[in-house]
This record gives C-alpha cells, sequence and structure tokens, in this order.
C-alpha cells in the first residue's frame, strides 16, 4: 500500500527519525522509496527538505516527476508550436523604419508634427544629390532622372530639380524676386536674333541653315556683331548638348530655360536647385504616403541606375531622412541577422568546449532556438512590430536564456557525477538549481518589464519583448531540455565518483584558492578599482548625433555629410504655423532675429508685397514673347547627312567671322565663337561615329524636345497673368499645400545657422525658437526631444529595473543581506565598465544607453546562483562545483552573444556589443572574485547565511 503513497504525504520529522535509526544496507528500504528514485535517505531528507519549504520547489518536483514519466509531452506539442510561432512571424510581423514611432502620438512635440501633417502636405522629401566638376552633366542627369520620376505619379509626388514656368502656374513671374524677374525681360530680348530665328524655321537644319545665313549678312553691322555675340553662350549648348544626345542613349533633355535666360556657369540662374556653385545638383521627391517609402526608395534608385547609363562619369546619392531610416533599418536588419546566426554558433561551441561532449549543449541550443522561436511569436502577437531598439532582441536572448540550460546541465551532471540515479538528477537539477534559473530568469525579466513604467513607446516595447522573451524562453529551458535529457538517458561516463573528476575542475580548485586564501586583499582590490572607476567616469558623454549611430560606409550617410559640408543652410528645418497674413508676417520678423536662425522660406511677403513693379515687368516679359510666333515642328526623321553638311557649313561660318574679327576683335568673343566651332565639330564627330540609324533617332528626339520645349516655354510666358497681384490661392498645387493650410493657415519654413544633427546646435535652434512659438516642429525639434527622452527614459528604466530586481530579491531571499550582495556584483560590473569606456573614450549613445538596463538584470543571475549554493553547501569553494562553472560559461555565452553584435555595420549596435561584451565580462568576475571574497569576511565574522536570516 505505501508503494503507491506520494512522498509529499509523509510528516517530515517522523520520516527523518525513522530513517536515521533504519538500518543503512546501502540497498533500500523495502515497500517504500526506492534508491532510483530518493538516492538514498540523504538524497530524501534533502528532497523532503526542499519540498516543505517553498512552493516553487514543491512544483518544480512535480514537474521533474511529469518529465521523467511522459518525456514525450514536453518535447513533441513544443516543435508544433515552434513552427506554428515561425509561420506566424514570418507572416505577419512588420519592421518600421521611422524614429518617431518609438514615440507614443500624445506626446506634446510629436502631436504638434501631427497636427501639421492633418494641415499642410507635409512629406519627408527623398533628396538625390548629384555631383561631378561638369555643369551639364549634372544637368543632364537631373533633367533625365526628373522626367521618368515625374512620369511614375503612382509612386512619387512634389518633384523638384528646377523651377519651370510651364507647372508653376500663370502668376509664376510674380513668385520671382524682382532682379530675377527684369533678368528674364533683358534675356528674352537679348535672345530675340536667335528665338526669331526658331520662329522661321522647323528643324534643326534649317535652323542652322538660317543661322549661317543671317551670320554672313551680318558680319559687316556691329549691332548685329553684338547680338549675335550676346547669343553665343546659348548657341553653344544647343550643339553641345545635340552632341550630347548622339553619344548618350535615353531620351534627350532639351536645353530649356538654362539655354533661353541662364548666365553660362550660373545653374541656379536656370532655376535648377544646386550646391557649391553648381558641383550638386539637387532633385527632390517624396512618396505619396509614409507606407510606400520603401518601395519609392527602391524604385528611384532603380532609375537613378538606368539615368547613369545614360550620363556616366557622375557621382550619384540617394539620401534625407526617409532614406537615412530606410538604411538604418535595413542594416540593422542585416547586422542582427549576421550577430544572431554568429552568436548561436559560438555560444554552441563554447557550451561543447567548456563541458567536453557535444550531444548536451547542442539540446540545450535547440531548446534555446525553440525559446526564441515562442519570442517572435510572442512578440508578433503582443507588439506586432519591430524597431531600431527591438531589433536587436535576438542576439539579446541567445546570450542570455542560454544561462538556463548552462546551469542545468551542469548540476544535472554534476549529480550524475556524484552517482546519483537519473531521476534524482534531474529532479535535484531541476528542484536545487531550478530555483536559481526560476529566480533569476523572474528577475531579470522583471528588469526588463519595468521599462513599461516609462513614458518612451520604443521602450516599452523593448521591455514586452525582451522580458516577456526571457519568460517564454524559460518554458522549453526548464520542460523541453529536461525532457531531451531523459530521452537520450546517461553513459557512464556520467558516473564517474568524485576522486575521478576531471583534472580541469580541479585545476579551476586550484585557481580559485589563489584570491579565496587572501579575501582581504581581493575586496581591497575590489574597492580601488571601483574608485577610481568612479572618478573617471565623470569623463564620459553622451553621442546625440543619429548619423554617428549608422554605418559610416552607407551611401545616404556619406552624402548626407556632403550636404552638411557643401550646402549654407541644412536640409533639415523646423515649421511653425501662422493663423493669418499679418501674424505670419510678425512671426518671421521675430525669427529672423534669432541668432540660430540662417533663413526663413515663407509665402506671406510674397502676397503681402506691393507687387505694382513686378507687374509692371510681367507685362513687358508677356509681350515680348506674344511678338514671337513659330511655324509647326517638322516630325519627320531628321536627315543626319543633311544636318551633317549643314554643320560643315556652320562651321565654316564660325572660323570665317572669327578671321573677320583679326587682331582687334575683341578676344572674349573669339573664345566663344571658337568654342561654338569645336562644339560642331564634336558633333559630327558624333554623327559619324554612332552606329546604324542611333544618330538618325536621337538627333531627331533631340529636335523635338528643343523645339517642344522653346515653343512651350514662350507659350508658358504669353499666358502669365499681370491683372492682379499674387494671391494664396494663386500659388502652384504643390506650393500651395506645403505653405498654406487646408483651413488657411500659414506654413513658416525655418532653416538652422548650425549642423542641427549636432545636440548642442539642435538645442540652441529649438530652444530659440520656442521663445516665439511653443508648438514650433519640425525634425531638429523629434531629434532633440527623442533622443534626449530616450536618454532620460533609459535612466528612470534602470532605476525601476533596480527596484524591480530588489523586490524579487527580497522576495526569494527573505533577507536584506542577501539582496545587497546578489546586487553587489552588479554594482561593481557596471562601474567598471563605466571607466573603461571613459577612458578609452566610448560613448554612450541612444543605441547602447540600454546597456545598464540590460547589465542589471544579466549581473543578479550571478549573484543569485552564487548565494543560493553557498546557502544550499556553506562551502567557499565556487569554480569547483558546478555552480562556478556554470556563472563562468554563462559568463562567457552572455558575453559572445553580445559580442558578436559588434561586426554589426551599424555603429550603434556595434557599440552596444562593445559595452554588453564589457560589462558582462566585468560582472562575472566580480562575481567569482569580490563576492566570494566578502563572503567569506562574513563567515569569518562569524555571520550565517541562509533564506530568511542572518545569523550569528
Amino acid at each position: 500500500m505505501t508503494e503507491n503513497l506520494q512522498p509529499a504525504t509523509f510528516n517530515l520529522q517522523l520520516l527523518e527519525t525513522w530513517l536515521a535509526r533504519a538500518p543503512r544496507s546501502g540497498t533500500v528500504w523495502p515497500g517504500l522509496f526506492p534508491q532510483s528514485v530518493c538516492g538514498g535517505a540523504g538524497g530524501v531528507s534533502k528532497m523532503m527538505r526542499g519540498l516543505n519549504q517553498h512552493p516553487i520547489e514543491h512544483f518544480l518536483h512535480r514537474l521533474a516527476e511529469g518529465i521523467w514519466r511522459h518525456p514525450r509531452w514536453f518535447l513533441f506539442p513544443q516543435l508544433v508550436l515552434f513552427g506554428v510561432a515561425v509561420f506566424y512571424t514570418a507572416t505577419t510581423l512588420k519592421f518600421k523604419t521611422d524614429i518617431n514611432d518609438l514615440v507614443s502620438s500624445d506626446v506634446g512635440y510629436q502631436r504638434h508634427w501631427q497636427e501639421l501633417r492633418e494641415e499642410f502636405h507635409v512629406q519627408d522629401d527623398i533628396i538625390t544629390l548629384v555631383e561631378s566638376p561638369d555643369h551639364e552633366k549634372n544637368r543632364q542627369f537631373v533633367e533625365r532622372l526628373g522626367a521618368k520620376l515625374e512620369a511614375e505619379t503612382n509612386l512619387f509626388t512634389d518633384v523638384v530639380f528646377k523651377r519651370d514656368l510651364r507647372v508653376m502656374g500663370p502668376k509664376a513671374l510674380l513668385l520671382l524676386p524682382e532682379d530675377k524677374l527684369s533678368g528674364v525681360l533683358n534675356a528674352l530680348r537679348d535672345y530675340q536674333p536667335l528665338v526669331g530665328k526658331f520662329s522661321e524655321v522647323t528643324n534643326l537644319n534649317s535652323l542652322f541653315t538660317q543661322v549661317e545665313v543671317q551670320w554672313r549678312a551680318s558680319l559687316g553691322s556691329s549691332n548685329n556683331n553684338e547680338q549675335f555675340a550676346a547669343v553665343l553662350p546659348a548657341l553653344t549648348q544647343i550643339v553641345e548638348q545635340g552632341a550630347d544626345s548622339v553619344q548618350r542613349t535615353g531620351i534627350p533633355p532639351s536645353p530649356g530655360m538654362t539655354t533661353l535666360f541662364a548666365s553660362r556657369g550660373d545653374p541656379t540662374s536656370g532655376g535648377y536647385l544646386a550646391l557649391a556653385g553648381g558641383r550638386f545638383y539637387v532633385v527632390t521627391c517624396a512618396a505619396p504616403n509614409d507606407s510606400m517609402q520603401a518601395e519609392a526608395i527602391l524604385r528611384l534608385r532603380e532609375l537613378v541606375s538606368a539615368t547613369q547609363a545614360e550620363v556616366p562619369g557622375v557621382n550619384v546619392g540617394v539620401t534625407g531622412e526617409p532614406v537615412l531610416g530606410y538604411e538604418e533599418m535595413k542594416q540593422a536588419e542585416r547586422d542582427t541577422l549576421v550577430a544572431s546566426v554568429v552568436a548561436l554558433i559560438i555560444v554552441a561551441l563554447t557550451f561543447i568546449f567548456c563541458y567536453g561532449h557535444i550531444i548536451r549543449p547542442l539540446m540545450a541550443t535547440g531548446a534555446l532556438l525553440v525559446g526564441i522561436g515562442f519570442t517572435l511569436g510572442f512578440a508578433t502577437l503582443t507588439v506586432g512590430h519591430l524597431n531600431i531598439l527591438t531589433i536587436t532582441f535576438v542576439p539579446i536572448l541567445i546570450g542570455m536564456a542560454i544561462d538556463f540550460g548552462v546551469h542545468l546541465i551542469a548540476r544535472y551532471e554534476e549529480e550524475l557525477r556524484e552517482g546519483q540515479e537519473e531521476r534524482v538528477a534531474l529532479d535535484k537539477a531541476l528542484v536545487a538549481t531550478g530555483t536559481g534559473i526560476l529566480t533569476s530568469g523572474i528577475t531579470t525579466a522583471a528588469a526588463f518589464l519595468a521599462m513599461l513604467l516609462t513614458a518612451f513607446k520604443g521602450i516599452r516595447e523593448m521591455g514586452i519583448i525582451a522580458g516577456g522573451g526571457l519568460l517564454v524562453c524559460l518554458i522549453p529551458m526548464m520542460t523541453m531540455l529536461p525532457a531531451m535529457l531523459v530521452m537520450r538517458g546517461s553513459r557512464a561516463s556520467d558516473r564517474a565518483k568524485p576522486t575521478k573528476r576531471k583534472a580541469w575542475n580541479l585545476r579551476r580548485e586550484r585557481f580559485e584558492r589563489h584570491w579565496l586564501a587572501r579575501p582581504r586583499i581581493v575586496v581591497w582590490m575590489g574597492g580601488i578599482a571601483t574608485l577610481i572607476a568612479a572618478i573617471v567616469s565623470g569623463w564620459m558623454y553622451f553621442d546625440y548625433n543619429p548619423l554617428n549611430l549608422q554605418s559610416q560606409n552607407l551611401s545616404a550617410v556619406m552624402f548626407e555629410r556632403r550636404m552638411i559640408e557643401q550646402t549654407s543652410r541644412s536640409a533639415l528645418s523646423c515649421q511653425m504655423t501662422a493663423s493669418s497674413l499679418e501674424e505670419a508676417l510678425e512671426l518671421e520678423k521675430r525669427i529672423r532675429r534669432l541668432g540660430s536662425v540662417a533663413d526663413v522660406d515663407s509665402m506671406a511677403p510674397l502676397i503681402a508685397a506691393d507687387q505694382g513693379r513686378k507687374l509692371s515687368l510681367v507685362e513687358q516679359v508677356t509681350k515680348a514673347a506674344d511678338a514671337i510666333k513659330f511655324e509647326t515642328m517638322d516630325r519627320e526623321p531628321v536627315n543626319v547627312s543633311a544636318l551633317d553638311e549643314t554643320l560643315k557649313n556652320f562651321g565654316r561660318a564660325v572660323v570665317g567671322a572669327v578671321q573677320f574679327m583679326g587682331d582687334a576683335g575683341d578676344e572674349s568673343v573669339k573664345a566663344k565663337l571658337l568654342g561654338l566651332r569645336e562644339a560642331t565639330g564634336r558633333w559630327r564627330d558624333a554623327i559619324g561615329a554612332a552606329p546604324g540609324d542611333h544618330a538618325k533617332t536621337q538627333t531627331t528626339l533631340y529636335q523635338q524636345a528643343l523645339f517642344t520645349d522653346l515653343d512651350h516655354t514662350l507659350d508658358a510666358l504669353r499666358k502669365q497673368q499681370f491683372h492682379e497681384p499674387l494671391r494664396a490661392e494663386d500659388l502652384p498645387a504643390g506650393m500651395r499645400s506645403r505653405f498654406i493650410g487646408r483651413t488657411g493657415k500659414f506654413l513658416l519654413q525655418i532653416y538652422p545657422r548650425k549642423n542641427v544633427w549636432e545636440h548642442e546646435a539642435q538645442e540652441e535652434f529649438v530652444r530659440e525658437l520656442r521663445t516665439v512659438s511653443p508648438s514650433v516642429t519640425g525634425s531638429p525639434v523629434r531629434f532633440y526631444e527623442n533622443t534626449t527622452r530616450l536618454r532620460k527614459n533609459f535612466q528612470i528604466a534602470a532605476a525601476y529595473a533596480c527596484v524591480a530586481i530588489a523586490i524579487m530579491l527580497l522576495l526569494h531571499f527573505r533577507n536584506v543581506a542577501c539582496v545587497i550582495l546578489a546586487l553587489l556584483p552588479v554594482g561593481l560590473g557596471i562601474l567598471w565598465t563605466f571607466g573603461v569606456m571613459a577612458v578609452f573614450k566610448i560613448p554612450f549613445n541612444p543605441a547602447n544607453i540600454i546597456s545598464p538596463t540590460l547589465l542589471i538584470g544579466i549581473g543578479v543571475a550571478n549573484g543569485i546562483h552564487i548565494l543560493n549554493r553557498f546557502i544550499e553547501e556553506q562551502h567557499f569553494s565556487i569554480l569547483g562545483k558546478s555552480t562556478g562553472k556554470a556563472v563562468l560559461v554563462s559568463a562567457l555565452t552572455t558575453c559572445t552573444g553580445f559580442g558578436s553584435l559588434m561586426l554589426a555595420q551599424h555603429a550603434g549596435i556595434g557599440s552596444l556589443g562593445l559595452v554588453m561584451a564589457l560589462g558582462s565580462a566585468f560582472c562575472m568576475i566580480a562575481s567569482l572574485t569580490v563576492l566570494p571574497a566578502l563572503l567569506m569576511l562574513l563567515e569569518a565574522a562569524g555571520l550565517k547565511l541562509g533564506h530568511g536570516w542572518l545569523t550569528r
């Protein structure tokens, strides 16, 4: 009858009294507890004492019994659930690239940004930067790329690379400053001889024939010579671009407004967006909405590559905030994947090397993979996406959750070596060491879950995924791993007697005695190192610049830095709104007085200004344009043979003009004429060298582009209105939606004087603007608030983590002294890490600021396991026991898990890996040296540690 009774039903005191009196034959006590279950009287006594001490131990004992009897129930269902979780994650999990996704929408500055986007059409620009010393190559590139972007209206909006009269509406000229408007009128008059010829011809062949005839007829007239000298730059560009059209593929752009109204060598006067005197040309566009940004970026890069094939010899990069965010997330994904694979491999190899066999470490690695799969499903179910903070959780879990398996297997193998049967070894591993595993796992998870108390959305998501992930990983580690151990069984080598322990276990003990024999020296050395670290940690600093977090080899980052270096005003800007025209004018006056402000873009001054003089100039422009009428353009393919002959004759006429001028002629005019002659020869050479019908096709396309563009441009000039001044509703659609809101509010776009990627410039810029309007918003405001709040909230999270861990430790040990001792290695390890960071100038940044919170959770696990084992045996040798070995191995695996992040190209993730590897190593050193030495000193002072008391 007694065989069917559960051990927990016996009275502990009576049972131990009976066992003490019973004969110890070394076999069994008949009919009661088989030795295979209890491992003798000592095994029963210890096991029963544990059952009466704590409900968790009772639960773990019952769990061990269930796993021993039905291991497959704990293995195969979890494998099925793992497959479901992975499939669910692969089909559902999203990645969010915008740093604003880290912030709750109800935060003040974020709410101001959302209100701005609801009122105005504000979409972050995707910027294409085109670089070469050749202005014409740059112009050719942006014209071709711009045409491609404008054709794909499903992906690109607000395409801007020049101010084009044809799309800016009937009052476009009123948007120009008065001096530029006068320049348009003068250029139209100066180019009258050339433009007049266009009105008399229908194709390129007849154009150059007429110009040649007119030129020869007017060689003796000084007035005509001056007129033709004025149009030489435009005529030269027409010839040069004709040659380019034959030498390049793709649809050639027209010279357009640059030819007619721009001064050669001054790209900005032709309406193009240019920097550094034309070395850099700029094309900006935007995706229709945030969800289409990734698709738009990828398509833009395809179009850039296609355009580079048409216009080789230029350096082109795509940048802007959307591109930087997209690239950062993609780089983080690649880095995290590489780090996860490397960490998993090295962790498994470390485990195998330290334990000298393969199967059980691989079992722990398999259970870890299942736990990570569960965590992925958990993250998808609870949060639904990953961001730049939470994407690193997989390597983090690899480095931390493997520790559960390390400690469990280490204790299991130790019990086998001590001669225990498999069932008892499993029970003791799950009950004695499992209690510490559960405590450390739950305590570390509590440190993460404490992040839920912060006000930063991204940190809360990190707390949910990392904290919940650790708890989820406990399930396969405490159930599936023991089930696999049971199913495999033990080997003869596992049952070696204590006297036959491996030599390296003894070496660890001897090595440990070097500092355990001198505990005061160890404590003093730890104190001195801590004091030095505390002093030098004052040198630490925080790097707020988001650009410094990313891979510096990314094209988007390199070109963003080039823009910062080359432009006189930042591409980043702030926005402020005004309810009326008068308020907008007053705000602009106040803003321009601020020292941190370089410029302000607003439509208010244009609308409010006296436009009488401009209206008169526009009227004159329209009359000059109206006087020019065009014949119908020839639609037939160009006769390139006839054109070649015409160009030959034209070149001779140019040479004749130079000879006619003689030595007394104007040298600058001669130089322009010789340049025109050289361009004509290059066009003829291109026609002669072109294969097949290529010259005919490209020249025909060029002719159509030239004549059509000129006709449309002059038509736009004729239709310019001058009877009424410019009003808000007269603005071009794209400009109106950006600067005039849905309810009639006015937008002021404010550009900083300094580089506001840097925190100090951000702070100054934002602080000064907030003296004008507290609701100012824009990228500098969001960057400043996000990074500042991120730092502050992670500091709060670390404090909450300390409180949460202290509570969990107090619940476990029920002893304040044990709580302090368990936290001691954490404090020392973190402070030593700060000291090394300060000495080697490793800054904190928005990516690695999470490390103190992580280290608190990691470091306390070491203290829990060491104190548990010390209380259990009151023995100072830690490294010689499975616990010390497990602490050492788990520290190595943790360092490996985080160290793998150092392989990342993303500078922020790499710095997180470096700091965490250092911190994990220091926490381990403090746990294995200072803590045991301090325990020895406490023991020598007559103090004994235990759960719930500290006695003398």
